[in-house]
């Protein structure tokens, strides 16, 4: 399924700038508008939330984040005042001073305001449109007592709110409506108030409490805790946290795909909310962890034998530890593939290790580079494995193309039968470099590939403008796949050593525990370049101006900082355990530009400065 540009540029702002991104997605319930709730019960786990917030103020949280040096820069003022001016938040504020007014409520508006400035803890799961759309707010009601009081005598007697349900103990539920489609409920306790963001998430279709969640609302109101610190093997956060803590799934991050990286069950950010500066070079008071379940960890996660093999200045990298045993099960999935159970066979005896995907700003978003260890093997074994990757290959890759020549022609389509009937593709090219170099590649037009079509002596048979030169390579026991085929070319020049590697760029201390890596100015280049291709000129004019006036300026700044990695500790837990991430500011590197063969083109973009300064570098579009 092709993914919409402007989707795939909004995932890769998340991926540079994991912890901002994350944050702002997830750090106020009130989010974005919400679309319509479709009447009835909500499909959510409320004992396993896909993300968790714990703040001393949610108010403060925006300003907290910009401590952070990075985000300072590349953020702007409008980061910290959405907060203040979102919809849903100011329709609330609305109805709630329309009820107090028109009831003669004992009512001033610095209660609200103090909402806002307490102890909250918050909830949160995806909606069907991928965002943190459903949550469940608990805070401390204080000055809101008296207020939330009076409400139960105008509930019966005003349209905007009403009473709806009742929780044990005869705890009432009302619906505040904020406009057709959008109604919030609450319900209070003594001293505790929790806010829902539908009706669905506590009521079924028939207004009826749904059991499991009414008790789970019923416990927060009676001692403010829940299942989600056990869920993710943290202690209950109490009433009073002191700063800020945001945790967040790893299958939420990786919407859906946790399958490449099973041993990463969350990610965690803390803030201490105390002054003073943090000893991990980002000079900020915030800290983060993962939550690693070992035993689901296929095998060690060392993965600098992947850095060594990577090239160099992506725009950003990621190691997976990857079960591969579960990833090569796809393949029965995939209904072209006659020979998939001897496919996943054969491929989950010859994948070893984590796999690492990375991004790199000659190409595009939507054409990583993925790479994967192979074992060793004699050479009838890898005889036997380069036929299975070429089979399968010509059963996965292609796309129907109006205009390639039928089966049996000149231009023959290589693969199954049953797949060659039921659409006509481009042939797979075979080349064997060498001994120990093997590619595998087919053209696939696409209006977002990374070639043009006019340039290719197949053109007459791409339906098409541009296409992608979609390519597999067995070499020197890595397998390697992108949809462009140029950052292929760059790894094989890696491993031949015509092109620097990702490894030269790293501590070498921190070479085998890095799981991640951002280059700023190539992430900065590539974000500019896509954001202008998601936005042309003759149709996006708004937009487009909007992005050269506020998002090219933070995209500069950010290209001065140097590369940045994350890195877990030496050794893992022996059983599930949240273990410290540790960010770090990488040693300057040469330009690959200079420093590589001179026929490998350089990652960088144009416009945007390398961290050590100096001049803008042209980069090389695909053609």
């Amino acid at each position: 399924m092709k993914m919409p540009r402007k989707r795939v540029i909004v995932l890769t702002v998340l991926l540079l700038a994991l912890a901002a991104a994350l944050t702002q997605a997830i750090f106020h319930p009130f989010g974005r508008k919400q679309a319509p709730q479709a009447e009835g019960e909500i499909q959510l786990d409320i004992h396993h939330p896909d993300a968790v917030i714990d703040s001393e103020a949610l108010s403060r949280l925006p300003r907290d984040l910009l401590k952070v040096p990075l985000l300072h820069d590349v953020l702007t003022q409008d980061f910290v005042d959405y907060y203040e001016s979102n919809p849903t938040r100011l329709s609330a504020e609305g109805a709630l001073r329309r009820l107090a007014f028109e009831h003669q409520l004992d009512f001033r508006d610095e209660l609200l305001r103090r909402v806002f400035d307490e102890p909250a803890h918050v909830l949160l799961w995806r909606s069907p449109d991928g965002r943190l759309g459903y949550w469940v707010m608990s805070i401390r009601r204080n000055g809101l007592a008296k207020l939330l009081q009076a409400f139960a005598s105008v509930a019966t007697s005003d349209a905007q709110l009403s009473q709806v349900a009742k929780l044990s103990n005869d705890v009432p539920v009302y619906a505040l409506k904020l406009a057709v489609g959008h109604t919030l409920l609450f319900a209070s306790k003594d001293d505790r108030l929790v806010v829902l963001s539908a009706p669905g998430v506590l009521l079924d279709a028939k207004g009826g409490v749904l059991s499991d969640r009414g008790d789970a609302v019923a416990t927060l109101l009676t001692s403010g805790n829940d299942d989600a610190a056990r869920a993710y093997g943290l202690q209950a956060s109490g009433d009073a946290p002191n700063g800020h803590r945001l945790i967040v799934s790893a299958n939420y991050l990786s919407f859906g795909y946790q399958t490449f990286f099973p041993g990463i069950e969350a990610l965690r950010f803390d803030f201490n909310g105390t002054n003073g500066t943090g000893t991990n070079g980002t000079g900020a008071n915030w800290q983060t962890a993962a939550l690693i379940d070992p035993a689901r960890l296929p095998q060690q996660w060392n993965s600098a034998a992947l850095w060594r093999a990577l090239p160099a200045n992506p725009a950003a990298c990621a190691s997976l530890p990857a079960d591969w045993n579960a990833a090569t099960a796809l393949l029965g999935k995939i209904d072209t593939a006659d020979a998939a159970p001897d496919a996943k066979a054969a491929l989950t005896a010859a994948l070893s290790g984590p796999a690492a995907v990375c991004w790199y700003a000659k190409s595009t978003l939507v054409a990583p580079v993925f790479i994967a260890s192979v074992k060793n093997a004699d050479a009838a074994s890898m005889t036997a494995l380069k036929a299975t990757l070429g089979k399968t290959f010509g059963d996965v890759i292609g796309a129907y193309e109006a205009r390639a020549a039928q089966r049996g022609d000149a231009n023959g389509t290589s693969g199954s039968s049953s797949t060659a009937d039921a659409y006509r593709r481009l042939p797979v090219t075979t080349t064997d470099r060498s001994a120990d170099v093997t590619l595998w590649q087919r053209p696939v037009s696409a209006r977002a590939g990374t070639a043009l079509a006019s340039k290719a002596s197949f053109a007459s048979q791409l339906s098409a403008d541009r296409y992608f030169p979609v390519t597999l390579a067995l070499a020197h026991g890595y397998l390697i796949f992108s949809p462009d085929a140029r950052l292929v070319d760059d790894t094989l020049a890696v491993l031949d050593k015509r092109y620097p590697a990702l490894a030269d760029t790293l501590a070498p201390q921190r070479l085998s525990r890095t799981v991640l890596t951002l280059t700023p100015a190539s992430a900065a280049a590539l974000v500019e370049r896509e954001a202008a291709a998601a936005l042309p000129a003759d149709q996006e004019a708004i937009f487009r101006n909007a992005a050269r006036t506020h998002l090219n300026p933070k995209l500069r700044a950010l290209a001065h900082y140097p590369s940045l990695s994350l890195s877990l500790p030496a050794s893992l837990p022996g059983s599930t355990a949240w273990v410290p991430v540790d960010w770090q500011f990488e040693r300057s590197s040469a330009n690959p530009a200079t420093d590589a063969d001179p026929t490998v083109a350089t990652p960088d973009a144009p416009g945007v400065q390398n961290p050590q300064g100096g001049q803008p570098t042209q980069a090389t579009q695909g053609d």
